[in-house]
């Protein structure tokens, strides 16, 4: 059984964030990888563009929005502010190339065993051993369709590569977040109806944290439809879907009844992929996994680390690049600190990364608001 000292599941942003912090030391790691690097960003639909803009703002100390390494812009490598997932995997071959990150592809963990020694990762290439655990799967290979019974007439946005060439022309799409609004837009740009189903109204308000609200370049771009003929927008909370014959029927609570000939389209969110390590997480309240808001490991999960989207710590969301990479530099600090790293290079290292927007211990600071 191979030895490697720090193991991380998943070669996206997170993953290869975190191994190029791991890179600036001597700590043995390999990112392991079921696919190729940037794997879920290559599955995006055609046309789904990342909504966080990209400005190649180093020299002025900024790293760029969706940077995750140091020296690095995603708008530089390809000359656009919005990049598709295509263009966002590429920009994260680069790095892997450029810091020649240890990455395993097509090797898919299967189960993580907890030791008195450490972590075993069975793979399917075998099994490796390692101390630490970093996961880094990701969630867009986990949609979910929760609490609407009759989900399985439904069909999850994620797997509609290119919305304009659905057939149909009256469509019924149930979740007004970004993956929802993103496929109206589309669909009602092609002519073609469209009924979007939210609890709230679409566009409200009422916070500058884009996390909960739609961000500023799909509420420009929602502000062209809005006001169609084509586009309809109905709040409620869906209570159940059925088929009567060649019909899809949308219920809602308030006994509000929508129907199509299509399948509804649910953009319902994805959520961890957890599925080799689901035995091993504490769950919050509302199901995602339970972290020590000092290092981000597991609770009760010493040395198993989460980095990504579903980092949540109280009520502070770090579902954007942006966010989570802030984590990094807490990850592969504790990480140091448990190797015995000499304590002036990891002051130094950690300084390096806090300037860099790779670093944040204090949380106080993600409750500001924008004021105007």
């Amino acid at each position: 059984m191979r030895f490697v000292n720090v193991i991380i599941v998943g070669s996206g942003p997170a993953g290869i964030g975190i191994a190029s912090l791991l890179n600036e030391t001597d700590i043995d790691y390999v990112v392991l990888e079921k696919g190729k690097v940037g794997n879920s960003f290559l599955e995006w639909p055609e046309k789904m563009k990342m909504i966080t803009p990209s400005f190649p703002s180093n020299a002025f100390g900024q790293m760029d929005l969706n940077a995750i390494a140091t020296s690095t812009s995603p708008a530089f490598t390809s000359q656009k502010e919005h990049l598709t997932g295509k263009e966002y995997a590429a920009y994260l071959s680069k790095i892997e190339e450029l810091n020649e990150i240890k990455v395993e592809g097509n090797t898919e963990v299967e189960k993580i065993i907890k030791s008195d020694e450490g972590w075993v990762v069975d793979t399917n290439k075998g099994k490796l051993k390692c101390n630490y655990l970093v996961w880094a799967a990701g969630e867009f290979f986990n949609p979910e369709i929760k609490g609407i019974p009759g989900a399985e007439y439904c069909i999850h946005s994620s797997v509609i590569k290119n919305p304009s060439n659905l057939e149909g022309d009256n469509f019924v799409v149930i979740g007004g977040y970004e993956s929802g609004v993103q496929i109206a837009i589309e669909l009602v740009d092609k002519g073609k109806k469209v009924t979007l189903i939210n609890p709230i109204q679409v566009n409200r308000v009422d916070t500058s944290d884009p996390s909960q609200v739609l961000s500023p370049y799909t509420l420009e771009r929602f502000a062209k439809i809005e006001k169609s003929n084509n586009f309809t927008e109905v709040h409620g909370i869906v209570k159940n879907v059925s088929k009567i014959e060649h019909n899809f029927s949308v219920e809602l609570i308030d006994k509000t009844v929508i129907e199509s000939k299509h399948n509804p389209i649910c953009a319902t969110g994805f959520s961890l992929v957890q599925k080799p390590i689901e035995r091993l997480i504490t769950f919050r309240s509302d199901g995602l996994p339970l972290l020590n808001k000092e290092t981000d490991e597991f609770q009760n999960q010493e040395n198993m680390y989460l980095t990504g989207p579903s980092v949540r710590h109280d009520n502070h969301i770090f579902c954007f690049i942006y966010k989570f990479r802030q984590r990094f530099g807490v990850i592969a600090e504790d990480i140091l600190n448990k190797e015995m790293y000499r304590i002036n290079d990891i002051v130094s290292l950690v300084k390096r990364w806090k300037q860099k927007g790779l670093y944040l211990s204090d949380l106080s600071c993600c409750d500001e608001e924008c004021v105007c």
